[in-house]
Order: structure tokens, then sequence, then C-alpha cells
């Protein structure tokens, strides 16, 4: 019989300024403080657990905390914990040090002096952890023995009160009538990264998505640790597919109707217009993207980015281009345990509290049995672990498709006889009569493919892709495949038509390994993506590019103008100094909306030095960017020209 599972709430609250680092550098600060997708500091759930195995192999041993917190390439970890966020985004805290020259000189050394941005006491910082009910006294006994968190802890900082409490779950009701149709809106409670490789380096690349076979897995894995083999047998032989789960830029209002694919290839962007100037086309202020059908002009165009995906609302809305929330964090670890020192690496994540819609699609008795078993995690009690360390993922809401937006589409009698966009919505695996990876397909192709020659392929943009996967079974990556790309369109026409259409409906996806998402297809008479021959980016927290270079530029022109202040203050000629830019540098990133007022009007004797001309310009230019983040920037370039300056002149 399964053990019952329990969700407890951590708390954190800092007795103490801490510094929870990511390891990375800049803006005049050499420490900056972890910080999630709301720029809020964050306690990371790697930190958490690590501490707390420390813990436990002081208590109880190795043995005892491998049994717990999982081993290597062996048994999992049996707590799933979140990060620890905070509602609140309180101002930082920045300390500064330098070694001094000698024993006896305390003067600091220039190559050494460094800052580091703190959280403030009195910061409460919460998150959740599910584990079985028996582990519960390992863990209220682990949490007593942390006090503190962060780096420096021997030195005091850091210090805090960290507590337990369990949470009764309320069960939500959901629908009780399973059809032959199930969709899934999930959401990522912590970044996950889903590898892109088999093979990475010091940076571990993530897809912008969660794969048909991770999901699968996840499911598969959480109903074999229930005991219940035969219901994960169900998924793994293939009786029930799994889509891949494709993001979406914000909760939908109606999970029946929301529609989401990855861009179609042939839905493409202008490139920027030349423009003369010492500043390059790719480095001006970004404007809308225009994304139009590439089929419909000659213009030389950009192919869609590898992360971007189209949706719409319900089957009258407009279709938006939106990219997700993806970003890099810097971690520590030791590949070889006999290592001595860790190595420095970086991880590409899908940012937290990403919204992703799946399906699963199977026969009636199948998906009852697979409702039945599952119940705990469409009920919210359970969470999945997805990706690399197994990021906890938890089930928004559910929906029972009594009926597709492909069968009401198709339901026209006159289909056959017009032209469709046949766009691939997943990767699609098929091999040719040697029994090798296609990477193409052409007409013949794609008629032996769908057996059939009553369907005719006109034209098409399509590529192809490596396929990669992991069995947790046997602990070992699986054999990489090469895949027609994901977005591929095909033009087809003919009697065929009807019968792609009766696939679509029926869930009769193509190639091989459908039931792990691949295969997938949607038709359409245009092209998903385009209103009124072009779509702008839609309103998303996305991984747009920043316009660094012009920034860069235009602040060197600053710098020229204003050079003098790189020269060292002389007599009354009282300039501020390279910490007092940093100062503002830093206030400005952490919001301070009076950062520049306060110095252009100083009360304090420390800060006249704020009444220079030439610095004071530079507070004026700083006044007319229309928004604190974007003076956060200009502020923080501008100090680079200014230190490297100082620099140079240091070492003639």
């Amino acid at each position: 019989m399964a053990k019952p599972w329990v969700r407890c709430k951590i708390t954190a609250e800092l007795l103490a300024d801490a510094h929870f680092g990511t390891g990375s550098g800049g803006s005049g600060i050499d420490a900056l403080v972890a910080r999630d997708r709301y720029n809020r500091p964050v306690i990371w759930a790697s930190h958490v657990e690590g501490v707390l195995r420390d813990a436990a192999r002081r208590l109880r041993g190795d043995q005892s905390a491998d049994d717990f917190f999982g081993r290597a390439g062996g048994q999992q970890q049996w707590a799933i914990f979140t990060s620890l966020y905070t509602a609140d985004a309180p101002e930082s805290h920045i300390w500064r040090s330098a070694a001094r020259q000698s024993f006896d000189n305390r003067a600091p050394k220039d190559d050494t002096l460094r800052t580091i941005e703190f959280v403030p006491k009195g910061t409460k910082f919460e998150g959740q952890v599910e584990l079985p009910e028996h582990h519960l006294p390992l863990l209220e006994r682990l949490v007593k023995e942390v006090d503190a968190l962060g780096s420096g802890r021997a030195s005091g900082t850091g210090w805090l009160k960290l507590s337990l409490e369990e949470l009764q779950q309320e069960i939500v009701p959901k629908e009780v009538k399973p059809t032959e149709h199930l969709r899934l809106l999930l959401r990522n409670i912590d970044p996950v990264c889903i590898t892109a490789t088999a093979t990475p380096d010091n940076l571990i690349p993530s897809l912008a998505f969660v794969p048909g076979r991770a999901l699968l897995g996840a499911l598969a894995s959480l109903l074999r640790e229930a005991g219940k083999h035969a219901v994960a047998s169900l998924l793994t032989a293939g009786r029930i597919s799994v889509s891949d789960a494709l993001p979406l830029p914000e909760a939908p209002a109606d999970l029946k109707a929301v529609e989401v694919l990855p861009a179609p290839l042939s839905l493409q962007s202008e490139k920027p217009k030349g423009s003369a100037g010492p500043v390059p086309w790719w480095a001006q202020p970004k404007v809308g993207v225009k994304r139009i059908d590439a089929w419909t002009t000659t213009e030389k165009l950009k192919r869609p980015e590898d992360d971007l995906f189209v949706y719409r609302e319900h089957a009258r809305a407009d279709w938006r281009a939106f990219r997700p929330a993806l970003r890099v964090r810097l971690r520590n670890g030791r590949p070889d345990p006999r290592q001595p020192k860790p190595s420095l690496f970086a991880l590409e994540e899908i940012a937290e509290d990403t919204y992703f819609v799946a399906e699963l699609q199977g026969t009636l008795d199948a998906m009852e049995q697979l409702a039945e078993g599952l119940k705990p995690v469409l009920e919210g009690r359970r969470w999945l672990r997805v990706g690399r360390s197994g990021a906890p993922v938890e089930v928004v809401d559910i929906a029972w498709m009594t009926d597709t937006t492909q069968a009401r589409s198709m339901s026209d009698p006159a289909i056959s006889e017009k032209t469709f966009r046949l766009t691939l919505t997943s990767d699609l695996l098929v091999r040719d009569e040697f029994l090798r990876w296609r990477t193409a397909l052409d007409e013949e192709a794609l008629q032996e493919l769908l057996g059939t020659n009553n369907i005719h392929l006109k034209r098409s943009t399509q590529d192809w892709v490596m396929v990669h996967g992991f069995n947790r079974a046997s602990r070992l990556w699986r054999m990489p495949a090469a895949a027609i790309r994901r977005g591929s369109v095909f033009e087809v026409s003919g009697e065929g038509i009807q019968a792609l259409a009766s696939r679509v409906v029926q869930g009769q996806w193509l190639g091989e390994r459908t039931h792990e998402g691949f295969g997938r297809f949607r038709l359409d008479e245009a092209l998903p993506g385009v209103t009124n021959g072009m779509v702008a980016n839609g309103k998303d927290d996305s991984t747009e590019d920043v316009p660094d270079e012009a920034i860069a530029a235009k602040t060197h022109n600053w710098f020229e103008d204003h050079e003098e202040l790189a020269s060292p203050a002389s007599g009354t000629d009282r300039k501020p100094s390279l910490s007092q830019w940093f100062d503002l540098v830093s206030e400005l990133e952490r919001g301070n909306a009076n950062a520049i007022l306060n110095r252009l009007n100083p009360t304090k004797a420390g800060a006249q030095s704020w009444k220079h001309p030439k610095a004071k310009a530079i507070l004026e230019k700083l006044q007319t960017i229309p928004n604190l983040e974007m003076q956060a920037r200009y502020a923080r370039f501008f100090v680079r020209w200014l230190r490297a300056e100082m620099r140079k002149r240091e070492e003639v």
C-alpha cells in the first residue's frame, strides 16, 4: 500500500543580513543577490537541500543522509523542495571589504576592493516541501539544526529562524466524467531545466518546453512510486499518448479553448534596416517585431527563434507570438566526488511560474484508469518531478475534452478541394527504406508516411533536429535520433486531406513514438500566427533582446564629453569617487526613485562632490531617461567607461 504524503510550509525569517549569491558579478557589485523572475530575492531550493544534507550527515551519518536526500546516479531523494520566495522587495544593503597592503599597513589593495549585496534582516521567505509522512520527523529535526543560510555563515551573516509547519490540503473537486481526451494546465513552481543535449559543456542548455517523453516519464514514475504499476504501463506501453507541454504567456481564461503551437518555420521576421553611423543595425533600439508569411514575399527574412511560440485564447481571437522567459543561473558542482574543488557551470532554465498546456489521449477505459491513478495529482495534492533535478510541477487545472478545434474546422465536406498548411506541432520521427532517420520529407516520402498516393506536396519549409532522452530505469542516456523539426510547414492538397483531418480528430499521429508526443500536427487554411499579414510580439515576460550595444554607444559619447570625471581630484576640484558612482548604480537597480534627486540636491557634506558641473550634467542626462530600469542600465554602462579610463590612467 502506498505511504501517505504530506506537504509542509518552510518559513525563514532573517535575523541578520544575508547573501544568497548567484556567483555572478557586474554593475559594480561583485556579488549579487539571487533573484526570481519578479526581481525579488530568493533562496534557491538547491542551497536549502545542501545545508539540510550537511545537517543530516552530522546527526545521522552519510548513509542516513543518502537514504533521505538520494544518491548521485541512484536513488532519488524523497523530499521535493521548492525555493524560498518573499512577497516583499526589500532594499538591499551594500557591504564593502578589501585586503590590507600588509600586516602593519591597513591601506586597502586596489585590486581587492569588492562590494557585496545583502538582503536585510527581518525579511521573511516562504517555500514548501512535499515528502512521505514517515520521513517528516527527520525533516523536523534537521530544520531545528539549521540556524544560518547563505555565504559567510561562520562570520555571523545569514542567521535566521527556520520553521516547518504542516499544511492541511484542501481537495479541489475536478470534473469526474472522463473522456478520451484530457487537457492539463501545468505550472512549474521552481525553475525547470529540460536538458537539450546529451553532451553539455559548462553551459547546460534547456528546451523552452517540456517534451512529451519527459512528462510521460514524470507521470509513470509517480505511479510506480505509488505502487500502481498497471496504470503506469498504460503510459509506457503506448496505450495513452502524452503531448509536449507547450508554454503559455499567461494563465488562460478558458483551458478548453486556448491554442498554442511552436512558431511555424515559414512565420519569419523582417531584418532590421541598415542605418548610417557608428552603431550597427543589430544594436539599434528594438521595435515591435513584424512576423510575416515567407511564402507571400520574395524579401529575405529571418527564421523564427527556437523558443518562439504562437497562441490564441480561442478560435476567433488573433494569434500572438511570444517567447517564454528563459534565464541562466550559475552553479557549483563536482562531477567527480574526488575532485578537490567544485567546478563552475551555467544552467539554462525556464523561469518559475510559467504555465504549460499538455494533452493526454487514449481509450475511454484507459483514461478512466489513469484518472483514478493520478487522482492526487489532478486534485493538486501531489507534485510531478520534471526535468533536471526533478523540479516541482503542479497541475493547476484540467479539462475533459469532448470535441477539438480541429474537429470543428475539418467538418467541411469540400475539404479535399482545398489547399492546407500541415504544421508539425512536435518533432517527427520517421525512417526511410534503409531504416535511417529522415531529416526532410518530399512528396514521395509524405505519401509513404501517410499510406496514400492521394496527397500532394506543393512546397515546404522544414528543418531537422537531434532528439535526446534519458532512461531513469537504466540510469542511461537514450540513443539519439534525428527528427524533422517541430514548426516545419508543408502545403498539401488532394483527396488525402480528409484522411489527414480524420487523423487529427482521432489522435492518430505520424511516425514513431507517437505516445511520447512525437509526430503531432495540425491543418490550417492560413498560416497560424499571421493576422493581416503581420503580428507583433504580444505583451509577455519574454527573453527579448536588450539594446545594450546602443546604450553602451550613447553612454560612451557622454563619457567623451565629460572625460574630466576620470581624472584625480585636486585642490577644491571635488568630483564623485568611483565608489559614489557605484552607490548611484546600486540605488537605481534597487528601484530608489530618489537616487538622482538626492544627488542633485545634496544635504550631506560627503555628497557635495555631486555639485561638480560635469557630474551634475550626467545626473541630468540620467534624469531624462523614462524609467528606473533604463536609468540603471545607462548608469551602469557609464560607470563601466569611467572605471575603465581610471584604471588605464593608473597603469600609465
